[in-house]
């Protein structure tokens, strides 16, 4: 018999003398409230300079957009006019042409 027979012989032996495991035990009494208290009593590290510059980015794209919305306000507004823009009505390339200008 080799070493790790003997060992492997021993944590056999030593597993049979383990109490047997109960599958349904619930945790203690106030063991989520403990839990959900530890939780927020941690204060936030700091965050990681990539966090900060992608929330600056995201909030640079944000002013980005709403400065395209009031430059182009007035085609915006044109666009969901209830008279077409154009006499003809028929031809739909010129309608996109003077939406765009």
């Amino acid at each position: 018999m080799s070493a790790d027979d003997k060992s492997w012989q021993k944590l056999v032996a030593a597993a049979r003398k383990a109490p047997p495991i109960v599958a349904d035990e619930s945790a203690p009494y106030g063991f989520s409230t403990r839990v959900a208290a530890l939780a927020f009593a941690q204060q936030p590290q700091g965050q990681s300079a990539f966090a900060r510059l992608s929330l600056k980015a995201a909030a640079f794209a944000c002013v980005l957009a709403l400065g395209a919305v009031a430059a182009n306000y007035t085609a915006i507004k044109g666009a969901f006019s209830e008279e077409p823009a154009t006499a003809g009505g028929d031809d739909p390339i010129a309608e996109v042409v003077d939406l765009g200008s």
